[in-house]
């Protein structure tokens, strides 16, 4: 167990074979949402960080179900496009699949809920051992705003660093940007085009000793958008996010418990 927890929700592309019925699209519209909504290699894009960290990794698509979702649509601004933590419909708002609220539950069942219970208690044991913990959300996003996003901004930043503003790690935001651009990021924005980070519902805005902060790449910066593949500099954007994430964590293990 360790005090740095590495949450990675969205890179997964698998839809286990039972489920694929249910989804309307044909497989080549199906594959591009894939495509679009995948945080892919974000895995790789930390595999280097030189301290030990414990990883949660959800294990297939958020079009299977979204675990960085609240549980319950009514407390789900995105609930409203039809995604909530089950998809209905597409990034471009046509239909991915009907509405089944059975199933709905039965997905929560198998995949959101013992997700978020591994994340709980990862948590619990750092706290625990260390008495703190600070957990790293690590996502990606499209260079150019995807229907379905708030903000349409045209203008996005190479990295954006979300928080929460009670468990962030930062007492000021100006520190986060400092060391984003001691990377080599040529732009950095604070919670846009997506804001806040993961904490388990048993502690958040109650427990102090947790933090969090979220790390979002933008895809062109390592992969080619179109093809999905990696690009040929990968291993070094890698390596930047790594040292990125690494002094994320110095500077919230210096700071006072």
């Amino acid at each position: 167990m360790t005090a740095l927890l590495l949450h990675i929700p969205h890179a997964s592309r698998s839809i286990p074979d039972e489920e694929r019925h249910r989804y309307l699209p044909d497989d080549r519209r199906l594959a591009e949402e894939l495509l679009r909504m995948t945080d892919a290699w974000t895995e790789e894009l930390v595999a280097g960080i030189a301290i030990p960290a414990t990883r949660i990794v959800f294990p297939v698509s958020r079009l299977v179900v979204d675990p960085e979702r609240f549980h319950d649509d009514r407390d789900e601004p995105m609930a409203g496009k039809g995604m909530g933590a089950m998809y209905t419909r597409l990034s471009t708002g046509e239909p991915l699949r009907h509405a089944d609220p059975e199933h709905r539950a039965a997905l929560m069942d198998r995949w959101y809920w013992p997700h978020h219970a591994r994340l709980t208690e990862a948590v619990d044991a750092a706290l625990a051992a260390y008495g703190r913990c600070l957990i790293i959300d690590v996502h990606s996003f499209s260079s150019v705003p995807l229907p379905h996003e708030p903000d349409q901004d045209p203008a996005r930043p190479e990295i954006c660093i979300g928080t929460d503003l009670f468990h962030s790690p930062f007492e000021d935001n100006r520190d986060v940007v400092d060391i984003v651009t001691a990377q080599d990021f040529a732009t950095v924005a604070l919670n846009r085009p997506f804001s806040g980070s993961i904490v388990p519902a048993k502690h958040w805005n109650t427990t102090r000793a947790v933090r969090s902060v979220m790390i979002e790449v933008r895809r062109d910066l390592y992969m080619d958008q179109r093809s999905g593949q990696r690009r040929h500099d990968f291993d070094s954007v890698a390596s930047r996010v790594a040292r990125l994430v690494e002094r994320l964590h110095e500077a919230w293990a210096r700071a006072p418990a």
